[in-house]
């Protein structure tokens, strides 16, 4: 997609091709020519399986908003209202349990997670650190089987991407190590503007 001031694409193949624009690509070549034998799988691996009853998670899910901030500076972007504080465990939303969790899971645990975009006209890819999940949701419907306006939504992702006004959820495992971990805008200046939050997987 050609995006030329970070705010969002001027045009998108996955709604009208440009059959002229090429992704530009940087090719390495190491020592002498040698023959290319790499061969694309006519298979990728599964999708790991959802649960049954994933859809009985809703209610529990966590809930984070991206937005722009008013004050701007080093605090232009926040989530949930607020600005990154190193060290922090942050808190979600008020869900329709009526909870607001800390983003605190124990290990081998799986939930259901919601990330909103709150306008203002930008994209924001989103990325979430330490596990893959898979995305169930976008804008209230169930989009396990696909969305052809995100082709990538039936895939092993890290990344939520969030058109304007979009809401996405996606349902994670939380397996390996515990610890602390952070999500963030992967548009680097709303990342290093205060776009991310602390997380934990706890024992």
């Amino acid at each position: 997609m050609k995006m030329p001031n970070g705010r969002m694409w001027t045009n998108s193949s996955r709604f009208s091709p440009d059959p002229a624009y090429k992704v530009p690509v940087l090719k390495i070549v190491i020592g002498d020519d040698a023959p290319d034998d790499s061969v694309i799988p006519t298979k990728m691996r599964d999708l790991p399986p959802l649960p049954g009853n994933w859809q009985s998670m809703l209610d529990n899910r966590l809930i984070f908003e991206v937005e722009r901030g008013s004050a701007g500076g080093e605090t232009e972007w926040l989530i949930n209202g607020k600005p990154f504080t190193p060290n922090t465990v942050s808190t979600s939303l008020k869900n329709s349990a009526g909870r607001t969790p800390l983003a605190q899971q124990k290990k081998g645990s799986f939930n259901l997670w919601e990330i909103r975009n709150g306008g203002g006209g930008w994209v924001h890819p989103f990325h979430l650190h330490m596990e893959e999940h898979r995305t169930v949701m976008r804008n209230s419907r169930d989009v396990t089987r696909g969305d052809a306006s995100h082709p990538d939504d039936v895939s092993r992702e890290d990344l939520v991407a969030l058109d304007p006004g979009e809401s996405v959820i996606i349902y994670r495992g939380f397996r390996d190590f515990v610890g602390p971990y952070v999500a963030h805008c992967h548009n680097l200046a709303h990342e290093d503007h205060a776009m991310m939050f602390g997380w934990e997987i706890t024992p």
